[in-house]
């Protein structure tokens, strides 16, 4: 698979896991926790292999792409809201109103990601190349997502003293279905 259409189908999945969690309520946070805790998981080994696989080499294509300098900002500004949510009440008028910006940001990241760079990655690497940049954002998206989650696998998630058993399982199952994804595709690429 081309990266772009890798990338594409990332991002289907992030928007889902954004519409899921806009749905949730303050009254009752452990189903906000729980999509929260899938959010940090999955956008964190998104952004990671993204920049590594795909921003890294374009940047060294196309030094001064406006485009590109943006987005490596965006990945920036989203992990500072996370941050933030992560250490905020989830119950709370605030974490709501912090959760929506971080929606609409990450929904116009998407847009224009999907606009302008990947018309750019389609002219500066061959399908070979991005085949292959496919095969390392998913290894490099699955180790992150692993080290992302191991602390959640050694204790309960905690968001300022606040523990959840509900994101500590969905923990458990982001990482069960990676681990086969990636079995399925090494046995796939060996065979």
């Amino acid at each position: 698979m081309l990266i772009v259409k890798t990338l594409a189908r990332d991002h289907r999945a992030l928007e889902k896991i954004l519409t899921g969690l806009g749905g949730t309520t303050g009254a009752d946070p452990a189903p906000r926790v729980e999509q929260f805790t899938r959010l940090q998981a999955v956008l964190h080994g998104h952004a990671r292999a993204e920049e590594e696989v795909v921003y890294r080499p374009l940047r060294a294509r196309q030094p001064e792409e406006e485009k590109l300098l943006e987005a490596f900002e965006e990945h920036r500004v989203a992990d500072l809201l996370l941050q933030e949510l992560a250490s905020a009440c989830p119950g709370g008028a605030g974490w709501a109103a912090r959760l929506r910006v971080l929606e609409e940001m990450l929904r116009h990241h998407i847009k224009e990601e999907e606009l302008h760079l990947f018309p750019l990655i389609e002219e500066s690497f061959d399908e070979a190349a991005q085949a292959r940049m496919s095969r390392e954002f998913n290894q490099l998206k699955h180790e992150r997502v692993e080290v992302f989650l191991a602390p959640f696998r050694r204790a309960m998630p905690a968001f300022a003293g606040r523990a959840a058993i509900g994101a500590q399982a969905a923990a458990g199952r982001i990482v069960r279905r990676g681990e086969l994804y990636v079995r399925q595709r090494i046995s796939q690429m060996r065979g």
